[in-house]
């Protein structure tokens, strides 16, 4: 007989990993928000001196060197916010998968139990039991591959990324450099 304790417990345990995976994901969107402010306030104060700066500027060398620092120093700014954006959603997806990774793993082993439990007795049993077996291994091959393939992809994007805001920085400092 099918016993839907197991069920009824994997769906409880779904619920509470949810709630945990949404509570990871506002801390995400916390930590990105607490950034973004401070992004502002510093801009904000970075406006505020360079504003004094060109009006403090004695001579048109003056404000064209105050000008060349302030566009030397965005790319540095814009790669380090970038950075610190990538380690954000990095942490936070992170703590996702780990938490999808036990749910299912959880939730494989109450199916398996239900299963193993309503075909205890049944007659050739053993060759469904070894097929749900095979299958569940199987399935988890093929979402280790995927994990694996976008964990790689994601790796390459990432570098790709961080490669392209190198090169943009540095171009941009070698042609201020050479006005």
């Amino acid at each position: 007989m099918l016993k839907i304790t197991p069920f009824v417990d994997a769906s409880k345990a779904s619920v509470d990993s949810l709630s945990g995976m949404s509570a990871q994901a506002l801390q995400g969107a916390e930590q990105l928000s607490a950034l973004n402010l401070q992004v502002t306030k510093t801009m904000l104060a970075e406006a505020t001196a360079f504003s004094q700066a060109v009006l403090s500027a004695k001579s048109p060398a003056e404000l064209g060197k105050v000008q060349t620092a302030a566009l030397q120093a965005a790319p540095q700014k814009a790669l380090a916010y970038g950075l610190q954006v990538k380690d954000i959603f990095a942490a936070a997806t992170l703590s996702q998968n780990s938490a999808v990774e036990a749910q299912v793993a959880d939730l494989q082993a109450k199916f398996l139990e239900g299963i193993q439990g309503a075909l205890k007795n049944a007659p050739g049993s053993e060759q469904t039991l070894a097929l749900v077996n095979s299958a569940v291994a199987a399935a988890n091959n093929a979402r280790a591959g995927v994990n694996q393939a976008s964990k790689q992809l994601s790796d390459a994007l990432a570098a790709n990324v961080q490669k392209i805001t190198e090169a943009a920085a540095a171009t941009s400092r070698g042609s201020l450099a050479t006005t």
